[in-house]
């Protein structure tokens, strides 16, 4: 969990700054809900996920598709972007999802490191 938190903070660190103040915007990328924090990270930027009433919607249609609690959640949102100052969400850039348009499980790679040619 430590390695996945710390991929988060480098990766917004790192990313450039993407807001949208004329309106809803459409985003793909990987969801994360743990516990009371969710997060949406697409191709080049992390949102802190403001929890309203889509957002614990989204929670219970990518439950099923979760191996464990922990599992990223490949998710198509539209939602309002801003980088208000919030007490609760510390990441900069932040999402208030409006509408839940795709949900699908993450198909992940093989990340086994393979050394010689047996």
């Amino acid at each position: 969990m430590k390695k996945l938190l710390v991929f988060f903070l480098i990766t917004s660190v790192l990313s450039c700054k993407n807001t949208n103040d004329d309106g809803p915007s459409t985003i793909k990328g990987n969801y994360i809900f743990f516990e009371d924090a969710a997060v949406l990270q697409s191709e080049n930027q992390i949102y802190g996920v403001f929890l309203n009433a889509k957002a614990k919607e989204l929670n219970k249609k990518a439950a099923p598709l979760k191996d464990n609690e922990t599992d990223m959640i490949s998710v198509e949102v539209s939602g309002i972007i801003s980088n208000k100052k919030d007490a609760k969400i510390l990441w900069e850039n932040k999402i208030e999802i409006i509408e839940i348009i795709a949900v699908s499980s993450v198909k992940m790679e093989d990340n086994t490191l393979k050394l010689g040619t047996k």
